[in-house]
């Protein structure tokens, strides 16, 4: 994942708690706001009584709807979490697989040139080709613990 990808994602996440603390605000004013109704419900006589109930029902029912609001958010932000998290790992088992590979591409390098000074130094083919066959079967050797670290 390329590091602007990961910043937008950390950024959506800042901007989705931020979110999810001015939505728990706005809770917080609506609760005191239905305490102040009921406390004034309580303190007027039934005719008023009627439409302060009804704005409380009101403001009892938006609170309502932002809890399941701020919820969801909660959800939201856990599954960045989530996702954020197995990037992260996903990165790392790259990094890993990355630095196997290069070690393997200097070992190849280190084979190819000792083939070639080999070469170099033989005078006789038949000493060439049984240079040529212990590389290869070193080479094998290495194929095969490669093949087990990515296992």
């Amino acid at each position: 994942m390329s590091s602007d990808r990961w910043i937008s994602v950390k950024q959506k996440i800042q901007s989705l708690l931020d979110r999810l603390q001015r939505l728990e605000a706005e809770n917080d004013e609506l609760h005191q706001k239905i305490n102040q109704y009921e406390y004034a419900l309580e303190s007027q006589n039934e005719s008023q009584e009627s439409t302060n109930q009804e704005e409380v029902d009101l403001l009892k029912s938006n609170l309502t709807r932002k809890d399941v609001f701020i919820e969801n958010l909660e959800d939201e932000v856990q599954q960045f979490r989530q996702k954020t998290s197995d990037l992260e790992e996903k990165i790392a088992l790259q990094d890993n697989t990355l630095q196997i590979q290069k070690n393997t591409i200097l070992d190849l390098s280190e084979q190819n040139k000792m083939i070639k000074l080999a070469k170099g130094m033989s005078a006789d083919k038949a000493e060439t080709h049984e240079l040529k066959i212990k590389i290869n079967q070193l080479i094998r050797d290495i194929d095969r613990c490669i093949d087990l670290l990515n296992d």
